[in-house]
């Protein structure tokens, strides 16, 4: 018993010291990134917080994975038997919007590719590759079906939506404050909704039918 209380409160306290890390590593990016700032902010001293997590790219990774593994439990799903393809690609579709709500992943890989990209951990193109590959799996699945359009990039697709997405929630309100398309706006939101995602899910419908 006693063992599972340590065993579990050490888990709580390397959550809380990577949790900070995000919070300064998506401020700051890596170089900026100081561990003293991180061991203050996280309230422990820098010597602990290496016995609990480990030095700067240990904690920078172990970050990196924290979000991805978010991202794939927006964008991992089993395809159901009893769906149609274009459900399955609406239960993306959500995910993605769920995917651009993450401020923090967003603010540190902008910032490491700006910088050259040499401090994003080479895994996290493979989770990305990973949380592609179901909506890849649709998509060739309704091609060859005669669902979805043969002429339409899977790979393009997704990123149509996703930069639709973070353009939303990044510009809108801007336009919105200027008086800018105002009346449309209003009628689908603001912030991301499901109003505003059910539109996205009719234009993705359009765009995939094959043409008649």
């Amino acid at each position: 018993m006693a063992r599972e209380v340590m065993k579990k409160k050490r888990m709580e306290k390397t959550q809380h010291i990577i949790n900070i890390a995000t919070e300064v590593f998506a401020e700051k990016g890596y170089h900026g990134a100081l561990t003293d700032e991180i061991a203050d902010r996280a309230k422990i001293s820098k010597r602990s917080m290496y016995y609990y997590v480990g030095d700067k790219d240990t904690l920078y990774e172990a970050v990196i994975k924290k979000l991805m593994d978010q991202v794939a439990g927006y964008l991992s799903f089993e395809i159901k038997d009893d769906e149609t393809l274009k459900n399955s690609i609406r239960r993306y579709i959500r995910g993605l919007a769920e995917v651009s709500k993450m401020q923090q992943l967003h603010a540190i890989v902008l910032r490491e590719f700006f910088n050259g990209g040499k401090n994003i951990p080479a895994s996290l193109a493979i989770d990305t590759g990973k949380s592609l590959e179901n909506f890849f799996l649709i998509f060739e699945k309704g091609k060859n079906e005669g669902v979805f359009s043969d002429d339409i990039d899977p790979f393009l697709v997704v990123w149509m939506i996703f930069s639709f997405f973070i353009h939303w929630q990044i510009t809108i309100p801007h336009l919105h404050e200027a008086g800018m398309q105002k009346e449309r706006i209003d009628k689908l939101g603001i912030e991301m909704n499901p109003k505003l995602i059910k539109e996205v899910e009719k234009l993705f419908d359009k765009m995939i039918s094959p043409s008649k």
